[in-house]
């Protein structure tokens, strides 16, 4: 393994409320570093942006990085509608002032040429998101799991297996996990709309025309998955309704 791999997570009970955050730094030569903290009073999304400042934060600018994360606001943030916040005054396309900002800015100065961003699947079976999973979860319930240094694989390294991060397939993962049950609505889409930054999600055509039609600067979209969703938002500059 040539490059330095990194895992993070965040999380948020009851959104906002106590959160935490985790990360995961698997280097080259196979020593393991994880950290992890908690904050009072956040969200998800903030936790997620977290995570991943505190890993650029701690490895200043390895020649080689991957940044595994599951959330799709903090990577389609990054890789996409950075550039377009930047050049409008963080003022998204709606007109309405970016959220996080604060963090966002954080995260742009921390960037560069040599990290590639992978989107990993929550809870499906990749033991390193896991264990950034836990990590976040334990800081925001106020018992965090003691944070692992040492060589991977080791017998008190938390990971078991594979020890090893599972090998990318594309750089991005494509958008079509399906909707929770919840939302799926039989699979039909949904029609999620943003109004004066304020997100909404309707069963639908009609009942989000009635949010959209005359408001200016109104934005809509259908989607049928999770990932599109957060893609939509991300976009926007606003955050993926907690319910949804």
């Amino acid at each position: 393994m040539n490059e330095t791999i990194v895992y993070t997570d965040g999380s948020c009970l009851r959104n906002p409320g106590p959160g935490g955050w985790g990360c995961r730094i698997i280097y080259p030569d196979e020593t393991v570093q994880e950290l992890g903290a908690a904050e009072p009073n956040t969200t998800n999304n903030r936790m997620e942006m977290q995570a991943v400042i505190a890993a650029l934060t701690y490895l200043g600018t390895p020649a080689e990085l991957r940044v595994y994360t599951d959330s799709r606001y903090v990577l389609d943030g990054l890789t996409k509608w950075l550039p377009a916040w930047q050049r409008r005054g963080w003022i998204t396309s709606t007109g309405q002032p970016v959220k996080n900002r604060d963090l966002w800015q954080h995260l742009s100065r921390l960037m560069y040429r040599g990290i590639r961003w992978q989107h990993v699947q929550a809870h499906r079976g990749d033991p390193n998101n896991e264990r950034v999973d836990d990590i976040a979860r334990g800081f925001a319930s106020g018992s965090p799991p003691p944070l692992f240094h040492g060589r991977l694989g080791a017998p008190n390294d938390p990971v078991k297996a594979p020890v090893k991060p599972l090998a990318p397939v594309k750089p991005l993962a494509p958008a079509n996990a399906l909707l929770p049950r919840r939302t799926r609505g039989g699979g039909a889409p949904r029609y999620v709309s943003i109004v004066n930054g304020v997100v909404a999600v309707d069963a639908d055509w009609p009942a989000c025309a009635a949010r959209v039609q005359g408001v200016s600067r109104a934005r809509y979209k259908k989607v049928r998955t999770r990932q599109e969703m957060a893609a939509f938002c991300a976009e926007h500059g606003v955050e993926v309704p907690p319910d949804f």
